[in-house]
């Protein structure tokens, strides 16, 4: 079986781009010939190395919106050159765009779309709205449409009426990292934040809640691991709440802004709890590494509802959420939200409970290391194969 792991760019350092590389490895452990391909320039470098053979098949042409099919259509014609050079058998494509290209492409071999996030409520996937009847033909072509969890493979056959045998989910997965906390034990308190600054994750949000916190509290420091568009909008956004911003060695520093790190895993580990504010995801690759190594989350639930799978939350998505649902790994809260004073108090008594509770704490993080076991590569390994089968 020669499988192809498709997605527009590989040189970032998202959950989708985390998830292909995971893939990727698990495959080629268990004797699935994988490469990688992506539409980033020639000699590109993907952010995630592995032993898997990887093909960047240049960027795509620039055009104006009355002309973008044609954007696409060179885009299929190279991806189907690669696929019949390289023999493929099935293609694995991740995210729209190249869902799209996948389908445009033709040829013989098994096309399957593996989709991470929701797209109702998702401001990001807001043309996979206005587009419905399109995105759904397209989707209805696919041999299989995998989602990384149940409720999200629910809301996606309701949307685009895909059969029942033509989707499914495998639940995202991790291996336990290695990680050498940093910094070493100091006397601080921190909680970690992870990923892309972009609307979707709410860290200005997060940064609301965190003031109600800190004002009365001391060495304990919020550390924003990560990069993107808003960064420069939330560096400024903490400054106007007062938070004192500085390098996460400054014990006085209340908020530290890192960019992006080689390995979140370190800092996580020292860490007491991840604080997770999106208003959209899927089920996020950052919450289980946290997971898996113990450290409790702090969550704010999500429509597509792989976080309250995650941390094996009850219920369903309340999008007027009024109260914390405790969980045996941390806590599902409303989104962070300063239009709503409630959900920051709410989200001050999570972080004062995993500061001053030890007892909870401890509760935490034995049940996320248990709960980590779900999202083990064992288990993804055989789904992942017998779909592959067909």
């Amino acid at each position: 079986m020669r499988t192809l792991l498709l997605m527009q760019s590989l040189t970032g350092t998202g959950g989708a781009e985390r998830m292909v590389d995971g893939l990727s490895r698990l495959l080629s452990a268990a004797g699935v010939e994988a490469f990688e391909a992506s539409f980033d320039a020639p000699g590109a470098r993907r952010r995630f190395e592995n032993s898997t053979s990887f093909h960047p098949l240049g960027p795509l042409p620039r055009v104006p919106l009355p002309f973008r099919a044609f954007e696409y259509l060179v885009a299929a014609r190279r991806l189907r050159a690669l696929k019949l050079r390289l023999r493929i058998d099935a293609t694995i494509s991740n995210l729209w765009r190249s869902d799209l290209v996948s389908i445009l492409s033709g040829g013989s071999d098994r096309k399957i779309a593996l989709c991470h996030t929701n797209v109702v409520g998702n401001s990001t996937n807001r043309m996979m709205l206005r587009l419905r009847p399109l995105v759904a033909s397209v989707y209805r072509r696919f041999d299989r449409v995998i989602t990384v969890n149940e409720t999200l493979t629910r809301e996606l056959a309701a949307l685009y009426a895909l059969a029942p045998d033509r989707v499914g989910f495998v639940d995202n997965f991790v291996w336990r990292p290695a990680a050498n906390p940093r910094p070493p034990r100091d006397g601080v308190t921190r909680f970690v934040w992870c990923g892309r600054m972009c609307p979707e994750k709410n860290v200005a949000g997060l940064l609301h809640a965190w003031r109600a916190f800190v004002l009365d509290e001391r060495d304990a420091q919020l550390v924003l691991l990560g990069d993107g568009p808003q960064r420069p909008e939330l560096e400024r956004l903490a400054a106007d709440l007062g938070l004192r911003a500085g390098a996460i060695e400054d014990p006085d520093a209340q908020v530290v802004f890192t960019g992006m790190v080689a390995e979140p895993a370190n800092y996580m580990a020292s860490g007491r709890a991840l604080a997770v504010s999106s208003v959209a995801e899927g089920l996020p690759m950052v919450v289980l590494e946290a997971l898996s190594l113990g450290l409790p989350v702090l969550a704010a639930d999500c429509p597509a509802g792989g976080v309250r799978a995650a941390l094996a939350g009850g219920g369903a998505f309340d999008p007027a959420r009024a109260e914390a649902e405790p969980t045996s790994s941390g806590a599902l809260l409303p989104a962070p939200c300063v239009d709503n004073p409630h959900s920051l108090k709410l989200w001050r008594a999570a972080f004062a409970e995993a500061l001053r509770d030890d007892t909870r704490w401890e509760e935490w993080r034995t049940g996320a290391l248990a709960r980590s076991e779900q999202f083990s590569p064992t288990r993804a390994l055989e789904k992942w194969l017998a779909i592959l089968g067909g």
